[in-house]
């Protein structure tokens, strides 16, 4: 069990006017503990960006540049393998699909009476239970609808685009965020991916939950401030802007050196805002000042004395805009790292930087020596004056007694350009060489060999893959809270299925049980979002890393498919079905043209209501022809089955005959 900080930073008996100071001096601690990482963070960020030769001097505390010292005779080459390899590994962590899936709420079929029936198979009375039944069922497509507007939503959040970038920041500096907030408003939910400089946490800690207090630094337009009226009027009068990129010195240093100081006018004017959230304990004296707020009954409810409550505050220039407790399950921030353990640790490109720095020297070294063989070597006596000049006939030499003599250049040895591979080959070992660089052994073919190598670098990522679910996990969770309480009025979803659109509403439990209390019911068949819910994020893989793998996949389990349905294990429905996977893996054009036709032939194949009353009618005709109707012999039943089936026969022949002629 974590240790509980809360009780050394207990703010519970701060008031507003003193919360902005117990603030900045727990953001001081925090600057201090993580100062050693900013400095790697910095570095990182700009070998990233191709400056290998770039880093922060403690001693001068100033940016040093080894490669501006460089020519073209002496190089100074960045190789950016590094940078590559980080890119690899998020391309394949974000390459799979994470489908969000809600479980449905427990039904207790005790609640639900159950009913005597007739059992037609074995003619006894047993208990059936018809609404409970029901009740699973609604309770399967709720859960069905929630997965699926956490899906759109996803979407809509341009999700995809923002793991990828946070992925991209945690190969960098370890952590990154992102800020989830609900815009009550709007009813929406907004997301922000924030980097480790922009969020002030204990970076000790293995999970956010366990810190007392997070702060979360942004840069904000001076008159969108001024203009919140959630803010004090008093207290915004007061704030003047600062223009800084960010409150961490150091990250103010890296924007200034890629992207330069900024003047803005009185219109664009920036100043750092600082969005605080600090843990307490439910006590005798922050409660009243909870039942003094408009929402203070939601937020005691079912809380005890002891239990936490979260208290928000806005700080801008140590001057607090904004001081309330706020119902939270949680931070609204959900953090990605590639592997678990502290907030803080070893980021993925700092296990390249040393090797890859090896590998910038060779390089460089291996370019100048290719200049020095284009300019050559001149040897000469001292006290000796000789011209060398350029004609358009070839190079001049004037020279009085002595003739210059060219030095002959040792060629490089062999073990300079194995140590090149060696270099390679440690890089390598750190990333994930086959999705990276596409260096794929010679002879490899065959798309299942070419799978086999995905699948073992994949392998090597399921600690950053079970991070990576799990970020994503939370992310679904935090968006079920906001929806629960903040979505008040229905708001309808779109998705597809099968190729067809499909529509429901939504809206937030608990705003629907207060409509209900107000005696303004939600009308029509609306799906609830409960944060109750029990999320799971289900990790498909699909049928292949590649493409041809996907078609070769596809086609083999089509194969096999087609056997079950032919043996009768599987209906023919399934196959069907399946062929839309396959057209889709194949990228066929117009899947769903198809599937339409393929879906009328299907219905032509089968007996439709006027063949059955033909049917019908050739089996009347045969049993009064017998006379079996008054007779009850096994032979005359199976006559009447014989000619039955006879009729069957020949009005099936009859209706492919016209089908036949139809064609023609």
């Amino acid at each position: 069990m974590a240790k509980d900080f809360t009780k050394y930073y207990d703010t519970s008996r701060v008031t507003t006017r003193e919360i902005g100071q117990a603030i900045e001096d727990m953001m001081n601690t925090a600057k201090n503990s993580r100062r050693n990482f900013e400095r790697r963070w910095y570095d990182n960020n700009f070998f990233d960006d191709g400056h290998h030769f770039r880093y922060l001097s403690r001693l001068q505390n100033k940016i040093v540049d080894l490669s501006e010292k460089a020519s073209l005779y002496s190089p100074m080459r960045a190789i950016p393998k590094a940078s590559r390899q980080i890119r690899g590994v998020a391309n394949l962590l974000t390459s799979q699909n994470y489908v969000p899936v809600v479980y449905p709420e427990k039904v207790e079929k005790a609640n639900y009476p159950g009913v005597q029936q007739l059992d037609p198979n074995s003619g006894q009375m047993v208990m059936s239970y018809p609404e409970y039944e029901q009740a699973m069922n609604e309770a399967k497509n709720v859960a069905k609808r929630a997965g699926h507007w956490i899906e759109e939503e996803f979407k809509a959040q341009e999700l995809e685009s923002k793991l990828a970038l946070m992925t991209v920041l945690s190969a960098k500096n370890y952590v990154s965020y992102l800020h989830i907030f609900p815009d009550a408003e709007r009813e929406k939910i907004r997301t922000v991916v924030r980097d480790a400089f922009d969020v002030y946490l204990m970076g000790e800690l293995n999970e956010i939950e366990d810190s007392p207090y997070v702060f979360i630094d942004h840069p904000k337009v001076i008159s969108e401030i001024k203009a919140n009226e959630l803010f004090d009027k008093e207290q915004r009068d007061k704030i003047n802007p600062d223009n800084r990129h960010a409150s961490s010195e150091i990250k103010e240093a890296y924007m200034k050196g890629k992207y330069g100081r900024e003047f803005n006018d009185d219109n664009s004017a920036t100043l750092i805002l600082r969005e605080a959230y600090l843990k307490e304990h439910l006590n005798a004296d922050n409660a009243k000042v909870i039942k003094k707020q408009k929402d203070g009954a939601e937020i005691l409810k079912d809380k005890n004395e002891g239990d936490i409550v979260y208290r928000q505050a806005y700080v801008a220039g140590n001057i607090e805009l904004y001081d309330k407790y706020v119902d939270l399950p949680g931070y609204p921030i959900v953090d990605l790292r590639l592997e678990p353990g502290p907030m803080y640790g070893v980021s993925l490109i700092e296990r390249f930087i040393p090797t890859n720095k090896s590998l910038d020297m060779i390089v460089s070294r291996l370019e100048r020596h290719a200049h020095t063989m284009t300019v050559g070597v001149w040897l000469k006596r001292q006290g000796e004056q000789f011209n060398l000049s350029n004609a358009a006939g070839g190079q001049v030499v004037e020279y009085k007694s002595v003739p210059p003599v060219q030095a002959q250049v040792a060629p490089l040895p062999a073990h300079l350009f194995n140590y090149i591979n060696l270099l390679d080959k440690y890089i390598e070992e750190q990333g994930v060489s086959t999705t990276t660089l596409g260096k794929i052994p010679q002879g490899v073919k065959a798309a299942k060999a070419i799978e086999s190598l995905k699948e073992s670098e994949y392998a090597n990522l399921v600690i950053a893959q079970r991070q990576f679910k799990k970020a994503v996990k939370r992310i679904a969770e935090k968006f079920l809270d906001y929806a629960d309480k903040y979505f008040v009025t229905p708001q309808t979803v779109y998705y597809l299925e099968k190729g067809e659109p499909t529509y429901f509403d939504i809206v937030g439990k608990s705003a629907m049980d207060k409509r209900e209390e107000l005696k303004v019911p939600v009308e029509g068949d609306v799906t609830p979002l409960s944060k109750e819910y029990r999320v799971d994020i289900e990790v498909q893989t699909g049928l292949g890393y590649t493409r041809e793998g996907q078609k070769a996949a596809a086609k083999e389990l089509g194969d096999y498919m087609i056997q079950l349905a032919q043996l009768g294990i599987i209906p023919p429905q399934v196959v069907t079905t399946y062929i839309e996977t396959l057209l889709e893996a194949y990228q066929f054009g117009p899947v769903s043209e198809v599937m339409e036709q393929l879906d009328e032939f299907q219905q032509q194949g089968q007996v439709s209501d006027p063949q059955m009353d033909k049917i019908k009618l050739a089996m009347a005709e045969v049993i009064k022809d017998t006379g079996i109707a008054d007779r009850n012999e096994d032979r005359d039943v199976e006559k009447a089955k014989v000619g039955a089936a006879q009729a069957m026969t020949d009005i099936m022949k009859a209706q492919g005959g016209q089908n036949a002629g139809a064609n023609r």
